[in-house]
């Protein structure tokens, strides 16, 4: 049962993988750097970007900072899958989402320096943040941002449902099972 759920979960990553590099290559087969063209008005558009930084527009350091943080959480993920011995797919799943998006970015980042994105889609704008067009972004992003919000949903639903009072370490009053009062 293992091995076939462990199958399942690369199978996921696989297809991230491949779904990622396949649209990059159209992208980079038929658009110009900074070219766009409308989908759909301009809710989205497909635009070629190059993004040396890292989701959603950051800029922590060069790229090669960005392939070793990638480096270091598919090792953790690889981690957690040999370590944890359970079939439950809540946790795997979307972990499989962002290895397999962590490594489109990678191989990206091997091949460019940088990282390929052309989805253009512009969300609800957040002011406060001063926020009124989301970043350009690609399959391999959708793939990570949706494994993480799954994952963290999961932890804290997770756990909420394990509080459970501190019990003390006495044993059990035998009087009081029994029906005894005294």
């Amino acid at each position: 049962m293992r091995q076939r759920n462990l199958l399942l979960y690369l199978l996921i990553s696989i297809l991230v993988i491949l779904s990622d590099q396949a649209t990059k290559l159209l992208i980079l087969n038929n658009f110009a750097e900074g070219e766009a063209v409308s989908i759909i008005g301009n809710l989205l558009y497909f635009q070629f970007v190059y993004n040396e930084g890292g989701a959603m527009g950051t800029s922590l350091g060069p790229s090669w900072l960005y392939t070793i943080l990638t480096l270091a959480a598919l090792a953790l993920i690889i981690w957690y899958f040999i370590k944890d011995k359970s079939d439950g797919a809540s946790v795997k799943v979307p972990l499989a989402l962002i290895f397999g998006g962590a490594v489109g970015n990678l191989i990206d980042r091997i091949r460019f320096g940088k990282v390929v994105d052309f989805i253009d889609a512009d969300f609800p704008d957040i002011p406060f943040l001063g926020i009124t067009r989301w970043w350009t972004f690609n399959i391999a992003d959708a793939a990570i941002t949706c494994g993480l919000v799954i994952f963290v949903v999961i932890l804290l639903f997770r756990k909420n449902r394990n509080i459970v009072p501190v019990a003390d370490n006495s044993p059990p009053d035998t009087h009081r099972l029994n029906g005894d009062q005294n």
